[in-house]
């Protein structure tokens, strides 16, 4: 839910890049710094990583104008992609105000694809992150026998009214594209909340990436709250992701 920073007078949104590990999560967010050279905040901040991989987050956060008369921020986020931290996962994906999907789009990236989208419509059913837009980036165009755009939306059964952007995050096509639609959906949920209830409506905090990362950590220390994305990711691995 988009709420208000008083340390900086703004309303801020919160963007979650979701999908299965070398999917193109992190390269997204490396070429969203590079390509708003004027509106980011600081730079990308990755609390941890392993042989390069996200263990936790990684965090860019930018200065995206207004919405109505209010300056508006945006925290942009990616989820671990791997299984082992599914309830990294989990966490992150609870208070979004619009997902990315990040999809593989290679012929040998369509079934682990496929798990990861079972996943976030699972924790959506589930009522973790309701009525949130979801963007979907077709990426890795250009290997061999990737499957365009519109296919993927096929064979993923993606509905047909939702936004599907193919791209080659590498290149930093579709880049751009795909964080706008997603920053659009998230700027009207955030105006049809201010006509509500105005600043006053939403919550009044301040969150850093250092604040996000310890909240992970102290979540971690539920056996509960693992315990609950444990068992949704089992459900989604030990079903047919061909059907």
């Amino acid at each position: 839910m988009p709420f208000f920073d008083p340390a900086h007078a703004a309303v801020t949104l919160r963007i979650v890049y979701d999908g299965l590990g070398t999917a193109g999560k992190t390269t997204n967010i490396q070429k969203i710094h590079d390509l708003f050279t004027l509106a980011r905040a600081g730079s990308v901040v990755v609390p941890e990583q392993h042989r390069g991989r996200t263990l936790y987050f990684d965090w860019l956060e930018m200065n995206v104008g207004f919405v109505d008369e209010h300056p508006l921020r945006c925290q942009i986020l990616t989820v671990p992609g791997q299984f082992a931290y599914v309830q990294r996962r989990w966490q992150l994906l609870r208070e979004p105000d619009a997902i990315v999907q990040v999809c593989d789009s290679s012929p040998e990236g369509l079934s682990r694809t496929r798990y990861a989208l079972r996943f976030l419509l699972a924790m959506l059913e589930a009522g973790q992150c309701p009525e949130v837009p979801v963007i979907y980036q077709a990426n890795k165009q250009d290997l061999p026998g990737a499957l365009p755009a519109a296919d993927l939306a096929l064979a993923l059964e993606i509905p047909a009214a939702a936004r599907v952007v193919g791209a080659v995050a590498s290149a930093g096509i579709g880049v751009r594209e795909t964080f706008m639609f997603a920053l659009q959906a998230a700027r009207e949920k955030a105006r049809s909340l201010l006509k509500i209830g105005g600043v006053a409506g939403l919550e009044q905090r301040s969150e850093s990436a250092a604040d996000v990362y310890r909240q992970m950590q102290s979540v971690e220390a539920s056996d509960a709250e693992q315990r609950e994305a444990a068992l949704l990711a089992d459900r989604i691995l030990q079903e047919d992701p061909a059907r």
